[in-house]
């Protein structure tokens, strides 16, 4: 038995499990107009995604709007352009209305969120890092004597030259 690896899709059940949920559905005609005119399968529609639909259809009949929003937004991407359709489907329908969104979550008793942020640290980090390097005010010292590869650390070493085929370390041969 096979698992599902790169390039193999959900099983047959599976299948059916996601098609079965939109049968009696007011909007899957227009889950099938969208598979229509989209790379979107009606499978990429997993249960968070028709129980976000169906909050959308409870709470002002909203639901064939945020599929229209959702064919608009994948009108030109092709079927390799993204890994996890599930997901991605889910996360564009959640844009359509983020406020119905918060509201789902809070009526399920379960708490939003928040939106992942850049990795731009705020002003409050800023500040808490002040005197810590690199952000600390380090200068190099001007006055430190050239680096030159092969030669010795150290004033006295630095002065004696050392000779051609001999390591740096090395006493020479005698």
């Amino acid at each position: 038995m096979g698992g599902r690896g790169k390039g193999e899709g959900k099983s047959d059940s599976s299948k059916q499990e996601a098609a079965s949920l939109l049968t009696d559905k007011g909007y899957k005609d227009a889950v099938d107009e969208m598979a229509k005119a989209t790379v979107v399968k009606p499978t990429d529609l997993d249960e968070k995604s028709i129980k976000y639909l169906d909050f959308l259809e409870a709470n002002g009949g909203r639901s064939i709007e945020g599929i229209q929003h959702l064919q608009k937004s994948l009108e030109s991407l092709t079927r390799d352009h993204v890994q996890h359709w599930p997901a991605y489907v889910y996360k564009i329908l959640k844009s359509f209305d983020q406020k119905a969104y918060e509201a789902m979550k809070l009526s399920e008793g379960k708490r939003v969120r928040p939106p992942r942020t850049a990795k731009d640290p705020s002003a409050a980090d800023k500040e808490k890092n002040v005197g810590k390097f690199p952000v600390s005010n380090f200068s190099f010292n001007a006055a430190a004597p050239a680096f030159v590869p092969g030669a010795a650390w150290g004033s006295a070493l630095a002065a004696a030259p050392v000779p051609v085929g001999v390591e740096v370390g090395e006493s020479p041969p005698r």
